[in-house]
């Protein structure tokens, strides 16, 4: 059966931590480089107190997109959990910038 990304966040969202990062450790050996699948690991892995590798799925995301929203506020929350405030502070500073970016961006269509 050819799981997804979809499959991993439903088993996440029911609980199943370790069918989801199953599924998420398979997807990315089959493509290193989606986004979507670091961004995934990065957020259930810190929900799983695995800090180290939801910062390396983190990182990994926002070499792919310095930009990735989404990855720098993952960032942000994993620091914290790390008690690096100074990394964590940097990262929601990042976050709100990108923030303003995004609104403006929008304001402007």
């Amino acid at each position: 059966s050819e799981e997804t990304i979809e499959d991993a966040i439903l088993a996440f969202t029911m609980g199943e931590t370790r069918e989801a990062l199953d599924i998420l450790d398979k997807l990315i050996k089959e493509d290193p480089d989606s986004i979507d699948v670091c961004r995934a690991l990065a957020e259930v892995r810190l929900s799983n107190g695995e800090l180290d590798e939801a910062e390396e799925a983190c990182n990994k995301a926002l070499e792919l997109n310095p930009d990735d929203l989404t990855s720098v506020v993952s960032l942000a929350r994993i620091l914290v959990n790390k008690g690096d405030k100074e990394g964590a502070e940097a990262a929601s500073a990042k976050a709100r910038v990108l923030g303003w970016k995004e609104e403006l961006a929008d304001e402007n269509e």
